[in-house]
Formats: C-alpha cells, sequence, structure tokens
C-alpha cells in the first residue's frame, strides 16, 4: 500500500515532484526504513540517479549538504549510524545520500540540522 501527502499551496511555485506528492516515510523503529535496510536504500538511490539525475553535481553550489531535504539530524544520524555530516537523508527521494552530490530537485535552505527545522 502507498499513502501519499498532496500539497497543493496556490501561487506557490514548487519542483513538480512536491507538487505531485512525496511518499511518506516508512518507519522501522522510529527511523525511515531506507536508513536501516540496505536493498530499500538501493532502490531509493536507483531511482534518484535514473529519474532525478543523482551523482556528481553540475553546479558546486547546489550539493546535497546545502539542500532543504538533506536530513542531518542526531535523529537521523543515529539512525544511519553517521555523524560525519558527509552522509545525510534525503527527505524528498527516501534515501541515504552523500553531502557533496546533487540531483534535479535540489532546493537551497539546509541542511535540516534538527534545530528549528
Amino acid at each position: 500500500m502507498k499513502i501519499e501527502i498532496k500539497i497543493s499551496p496556490e501561487n506557490l511555485n514548487l519542483p513538480k515532484e512536491i507538487q505531485d506528492g512525496i511518499p511518506v516515510d516508512q518507519m522501522q523503529d522510529a527511523c525511515p526504513i531506507a536508513t536501516q535496510d540496505a536493498e530499500v536504500n538501493e532502490e531509493n538511490k536507483r531511482v534518484a540517479i535514473a529519474e532525478h539525475q543523482y551523482g556528481a553535481p553540475v553546479n558546486p553550489e547546489e550539493v546535497c549538504g546545502v539542500c532543504s531535504s538533506f536530513n542531518i539530524s542526531p535523529e537521523i544520524q543515529d539512525c544511519m549510524q553517521d555523524d560525519s555530516g558527509e552522509v545525510g537523508y534525503c527527505q524528498s527521494l527516501k534515501f541515504m545520500c552523500s553531502a557533496a552530490n546533487s540531483c534535479s530537485i535540489f532546493a537551497p535552505g539546509g541542511p535540516m540540522t534538527g534545530m528549528d527545522d
């Protein structure tokens, strides 16, 4: 079963992926399942590569590490068992990603640190 939440604000120019709805995170013990299941993470990463050009950045100022979907909150770091700050959880595409990479749905304003996000 797939559950989606759709946001339809008026006069707000959001990326198509957000307008179409972002799937709700599947959770396992209060962690997104992609942080706990390597196969789910890899599948979501393959989708990010194929559909959203995830990989080396074209514009070095548009890297995941400063994207508004890049989550490096303490809770997510605990889930990922990584506190390097070089790996985060992409809230939009539902996989663990490198801070140095980028994708086509980059949105400035990040990372998510858990403090007032």
